[in-house]
């Protein structure tokens, strides 16, 4: 990341995020947020679950709506996170005045959901163990990233011919090459 176009910070050494967090969760509904696919996937496999992972959405909200962004570019399985922090912002916008910039979606074209490099019927999830070998860490040094790419599941009897990958792991390795230079698929 380049440090003169991007801020990195702690989260939580902020407490604007905190705040922010605590007010929308006075406009956010309980129907609205357990509508969350995230939520109804996890809940549906538990028969208890932390209210956190309820109101999660809500804190992704605060971390968009804090920084006045007009877009925010997404993957796939972001947009309905941040279709809640629009609605959020245009239901305090109408009880309080214009306070929130109402953020746009960006989904790229190529690349917004990408499979594990192990099971590329998951999509490839943070929440995976730390030595998963599927996953791709953002802090993995090249010859990690390297190896784990080496190692990913193909499909057999497969040729790299446009158009010719029909299996999820030869499709998740060009839609990974297609991501990282700008290319598309074909």
């Amino acid at each position: 990341l380049d440090p003169g176009r991007c801020t990195l910070f702690v989260q939580s050494h902020v407490p604007a995020h905190a705040e922010l967090l605590w007010l929308l969760e006075a406009t956010a509904y309980d129907g609205e947020l357990r509508r969350m696919i995230q939520y109804k996937e996890k809940s549906a496999h538990h028969q208890t679950v932390r209210a956190a992972l309820l109101t999660y959405p809500v804190l992704m909200a605060a971390d968009v709506l804090l920084y006045d962004v007009a877009t925010v570019p997404v993957g796939d399985d972001q947009r309905q996170h941040l279709e809640l922090a629009r609605d959020l912002a245009l239901r305090f916008n109408r009880a309080y005045g214009q306070t929130f910039t109402v953020p746009r979606t960006i989904t790229p074209a190529v690349g917004a959901r990408v499979m594990d490099l192990q099971d590329p019927s998951v999509k490839m999830s943070k929440s995976a163990a730390p030595q998963a070998a599927g996953v791709i860490r953002l802090l993995d040094p090249p010859d990690v990233v390297r190896r784990k790419i080496a190692r990913a599941v193909t499909d057999s009897g497969q040729r790299l011919e446009p158009g010719a990958w029909h299996g999820p792991g030869v499709a998740n390795l060009v839609t990974i090459l297609a991501a990282c230079t700008g290319q598309t698929p074909e």
